[in-house]
């Protein structure tokens, strides 16, 4: 139903259920799609009720908050994730040069050719 745009018959659908926090993700997900901050706003309340340190619950919501250019209430959504100790994964990205896989981590230098490496994505 959220991946139709049919938000409401799907909230209405999750109540009825009494469903956990994995449907109320995907709601919220599809909140941000289609932009309703309103409901996107109690998809988050439920997923935080679930689970107050569940992370990708406070990313959508702040994203669907920032898409608004509700700016104000996306750094509130932040402030209470970093509150709450529910920490993002950092990003990762794999390449493979001469034979060799190396890893990136946002914002991690530890590869001795990273910055060499680096160099070469950005030409």
């Amino acid at each position: 139903l959220g991946r139709a745009g049919r938000l409401n018959e799907a909230e209405d659908l999750l109540r009825t259920i009494q469903s956990d926090i994995i449907g109320w993700r995907s709601l919220l997900t599809a909140c941000r799609t289609y932009g309703n901050v309103e409901l996107g706003r109690r998809c988050f309340d439920q997923v935080i009720q679930l689970d107050p340190n569940h992370a990708a619950g406070y990313v959508l919501m702040s994203n669907i908050y920032a898409n608004a250019c509700m700016w104000k209430d996306a750094y509130k959504i932040e402030k209470l994730r970093k509150c709450a100790g529910a920490s993002k994964k950092s990003g990762r990205a794999w390449i493979e040069v001469d034979n060799k896989v190396h890893e990136f981590i946002l914002g991690d230098k530890c590869d001795p050719q990273s910055d060499e490496i680096s160099a070469k994505l950005r030409h």
